[in-house]
């Protein structure tokens, strides 16, 4: 009971709080206006040509940019020939294109067109340069071994033909490979065994 009577003296109390509480009356707020005065635009004057009258206006000429500046190309002279030949055309104007104006006594004394000049003769395809690689004839049996095919056996006699035919292939080229290096090992041999020469005597007197 005691608890009720002090939440109704609190309610009460906050009641006359409000009501006692002096209150400020909010003063309109006036919005302020801008005006902007524009003077009105004046229209143009109207221009007036006189037809009879020449025209007064003069337009100008039109600007022409100058051409770029490009120095001009020197051209190296050309070197004159050295040796004999270079002699010969610089005092007898042994020229190549007035070679057949030429004397024969001029002719004499001028080397022929083309006369000294390097040929390159095509390769030999079919007769190959020797070659000097040390340990040649190995590189070329090894080759040979990595790119051996057997050759193709015939269908007609059954599978046990087909396997007997590439056996007997490979039994072959198995003894060409012992024939080749054997006869690799013995050139090789040989030409350890070769005799070497003796060497020059440098600085002995001979009697």
């Amino acid at each position: 009971m005691g608890g009720a009577v002090l939440a109704l003296l609190v309610q009460l109390s906050f009641l006359l709080l409000v009501l006692l509480t002096p209150s400020h009356p909010l003063r309109p707020v006036v919005e302020k206006e801008t005006l902007l005065l524009l003077p009105p635009i004046a229209p143009p004057k109207p221009v007036t040509i006189d037809a009879r009258a020449p025209s007064t206006l003069s337009t100008a000429p039109p600007v022409v940019p100058p051409p770029p500046y490009s120095p001009p190309v020197m051209i190296a002279p050309l070197a004159p020939p050295s040796g004999i030949a270079g002699f010969g055309r610089s005092l007898f104007g042994c020229a190549p294109e007035h070679y057949a104006e030429l004397t024969p006594d001029e002719r004499a004394h001028c080397p022929k067109p083309g006369e000294g000049m390097a040929v390159n003769q095509p390769p030999d395809l079919l007769n190959p340069p020797r070659s000097h690689a040390k340990d040649e004839a190995l590189w070329q049996e090894q080759w040979t071994e990595g790119h051996w095919v057997p050759a193709v056996c015939p269908l007609g006699d059954g599978p046990g033909a087909v396997a007997h035919c590439l056996l007997e292939q490979s039994k072959a080229e198995h003894r060409r490979q012992q024939a080749a290096l054997q006869k690799i090992n013995d050139e090789k041999a040989a030409r350890l065994q070769e005799p070497k020469r003796p060497l020059p005597k440098i600085g002995v007197r001979r009697d």
